[in-house]
């Protein structure tokens, strides 16, 4: 027997060591901002928010290990988006689903051990976003929480630009209503 045998086998390449390490910075650097975005997306509901927060870091990861896809500058505005999108997709899905059980909610209200992950400041906007239309809240979380421009916006709803911007108008108006507030985003 060889003493190269005895030898324990070598650890990670330097390469995926190397992405490993990217994700975790990516994860430490974005994930508080990622799940922040995520969970105005999805009216408060933190379950939607986690789901969509880590299919955004596992697409990350996928993301790096693909050469034939171009390199991602910003990766705080990438994550987001990709968070954003997988919320809105997952409550389309959800909208034709029928719930077996509440599934977080009670009478359309947010259940309260949701509104703990929240900081309070948020509570009143959540249950605001909450009330609005399914497209109102897709058109404004596309744009203005995502940071997609009306054109992204409106190929992902299947509208027209101009559609989007009354939606979102739409929107920030009931916000503003609901919340007594102007609104600064």
């Amino acid at each position: 027997m060889s003493a190269a045998a005895d030898e324990p086998p070598p650890g990670p390449e330097p390469v995926e060591a190397a992405r490993e390490k990217q994700l975790e910075d990516l994860y430490a650097a974005f994930h508080p901002v990622v799940l922040r975005k995520a969970t105005l997306a999805a009216a408060g509901c933190t379950a939607d928010a986690w789901d969509a927060t880590q299919h955004a870091f596992t697409k990350a990861w996928e993301h790096m290990h693909n050469r034939q896809l171009n390199t991602v500058v910003n990766w705080q505005g990438w994550l987001i988006k990709t968070a954003v999108r997988q919320v809105l997709f997952t409550r389309r899905r959800q909208a034709q689903d029928v719930p077996l059980d509440d599934g977080g909610y009670i009478d359309g209200q947010i259940l309260l051990e949701d509104h703990v992950v929240l900081k309070e400041t948020y509570q009143g906007i959540m249950d605001a976003v909450g009330q609005l239309s399914e497209r109102q809240r897709q058109a404004l979380v596309l744009v203005r929480i995502a940071g997609c421009s009306t054109a992204e916006a409106a190929a992902d709803m299947g509208v027209s630009t101009s559609t989007v911007r009354n939606l979102i108008h739409q929107a920030r108006a009931r916000l503003t209503a609901a919340t007594g507030e102007a609104s600064d985003d």
